[in-house]
């Protein structure tokens, strides 16, 4: 019997420091998972920064953008036969009214995407379609993360390949001492929406769900404005595995879900393990236009004893102060001497 569960219920929940996540839950091998936005997207909880250092805050007829940068990572595996497997999984807000949604058919490798329909917004419209290049294969794991980026702009992403098609070129301002300066960047496309306006869209958001049948399970659920990738995973391969599903220029581009900027750091003579000072992707409460440099644990990449008052530090104060080393305790010499020796023979052979 496939197992059910929504979110809070029978969940074991991990300590969210572990990468700035507000939530980072293990999921026993459920096949249905649903999470409610803790605040709205809107809720000034998500604009700390703005707020602390005085800056405007957000107005009912013009929301800060930024705010909704949220992501919602789930981690799984196929334990069983993968070949009928299928991923449903979605943004809703008030209502059930669908956002935007995404399925996976492992069956033909197809994807198909879907946006609210005019008749029944509950209800999904096809708004692209694709096939996947890879397999989906018993035995292995799997990732399926949803970044939103902007009221109307998001990102769907399954084992690092996008479920979604198409980049717009769109204009940005940037105010500087000597006066404005017009950018041009890419930009994911607007998903259709019923109300096309800045409080439409993912600002209305209340909850996300997925689903699987056939032998794929899910084993973890992060969510938050962080950066997740698998647990017990060495430094190199997180690297790799994080770099596949980034903004880079030879990777995701604009269909990314985060800059390159963000990446973890390894060991010039010890790649599988991580370097102790490791700089994190911002969350709800990173000062406005800094973000978080942490202590980690070497082996694991998690900041050192999920202790982030202690382990963290805002980025722009390290750096105005000279970037001082201050993750003593989490640097282990004779650890660090023994898979150096490791990679040197590995290296030799």
């Amino acid at each position: 019997m496939q197992l059910l569960i929504l979110s809070l219920l029978f969940v074991f929940c991990l300590p969210a420091d572990a990468h700035l996540c507000f939530e980072d839950s293990e999921l026993n091998d459920v096949q249905q998972h649903s999470y409610e936005l803790p605040y709205p997207p809107l809720h000034n909880y998500w604009n700390k920064p703005r707020l602390i250092h005085n800056k405007p805050i957000n107005r009912p007829h013009m929301p800060a953008r930024h705010n909704l940068n949220l992501a919602f990572q789930v981690f799984g595996r196929f334990s069983g036969n993968s070949d009928n497997a299928v991923f449903k999984a979605g943004y809703y807000g008030e209502g059930n009214e669908l956002i935007y949604s995404v399925e996976v058919n492992c069956a033909d490798k197809s994807w198909k995407s879907y946006t609210p329909s005019a008749e029944d917004p509950t209800k999904g419209k096809l708004y692209q379609e694709g096939v996947l290049e890879r397999s989906c294969n018993e035995g292995e794991d799997f990732d399926l993360i949803f970044k939103v980026k902007q009221a109307h702009q998001f990102t769907w992403m399954f084992n690092a390949e996008n479920l979604q098609k198409g980049y717009q070129t769109t204009k940005w301002t940037k105010y500087f001492k000597d006066g404005p300066r017009v950018k041009e960047r890419f930009r994911t496309l607007d998903v259709p929406s019923l109300d096309e306006s800045p409080a439409g869209g993912a600002a209305k958001a209340v909850k996300f769900s997925v689903q699987t049948s056939g032998g794929a399970v899910m084993t973890r659920f992060a969510f938050g404005r962080c950066m997740a990738y698998p647990k017990d995973m060495p430094c190199n391969k997180a690297f790799t595995w994080l770099i596949e599903r980034s903004k880079g220029v030879d990777y995701k581009g604009p269909l990314g879900l985060h800059r390159t900027f963000f990446q973890v750091v390894c060991m010039k003579n010890a790649p599988s393990l991580y370097d102790p000072t490791q700089i994190f992707h911002p969350d709800e409460f990173s000062q406005s236009g800094s973000t978080w440099v942490c202590c980690v644990d070497m082996k694991t990449g998690e900041i050192w004893e999920n202790d982030k008052a202690n382990s963290c530090r805002s980025l722009s104060d390290w750096v105005t102060n000279g970037l001082p080393f201050f993750c003593d305790d989490a640097f282990d010499v004779d650890l660090v001497n023994e898979e150096s020796a490791k990679y040197e023979a590995s290296q030799s052979d």
